[in-house]
């Protein structure tokens, strides 16, 4: 196994990678993307366009901070319940999705890292060169990759 950040590559450690993570269509409701999440281990969906190409990221967070400023502006719970069906029936996934950071199997760890760092995420999406949403990998999986890489070289 390597053990060099420069020469090795998401695609040697591909093995990490999670291909189980929530999808879905850029115009699903929020709703729908709620219940993904819910239902999930994760916080966030992927979103794809209807070629199947990854087009954003929506992150639990950003459902529930539309949902409580539209809800702050209601002053009972009679009127809340209406304002959080509004928002999960009424907003898309493309109405709040970030632009996706994203790397390809070619691309060094020490990008990935990298790019984890100065965008404040603990897991990345993998794609194919068509822009396919392969999976993802996190920070945890990379650092284990090299704590087990450090160990067998040690032994």
């Amino acid at each position: 196994m390597k053990a060099n950040l420069e020469r090795t590559t998401v695609k040697d450690i591909s093995y990490l990678i999670n291909s189980a993570c929530p999808r879905a269509n850029s115009g699903a409701s929020l709703e729908k993307l709620a219940s993904q999440i819910c239902a999930s281990d994760r916080y966030k969906v992927y979103l794809e366009n209807t070629d199947g190409q990854l087009v954003g990221v929506v992150q639990a967070k950003q459902i529930a901070m539309k949902i409580l400023e539209l809800s702050r502006r209601k002053s009972d719970e009679e009127e809340m319940l209406p304002a959080i069906a509004y928002v999960l029936n009424f907003f898309h996934g493309h109405d709040l999705a970030e632009p996706p950071v994203y790397v390809r199997a070619a691309t060094p760890l020490k990008q990935v890292i990298e790019l984890m760092r100065l965008n404040s995420i603990r897991e990345i999406a993998v794609v194919d060169e068509r822009l396919h949403l392969i999976g993802t990998l996190e920070a945890k999986n990379i650092l284990a990759h090299y704590l087990k890489v450090k160990t067998e070289t040690e032994l």
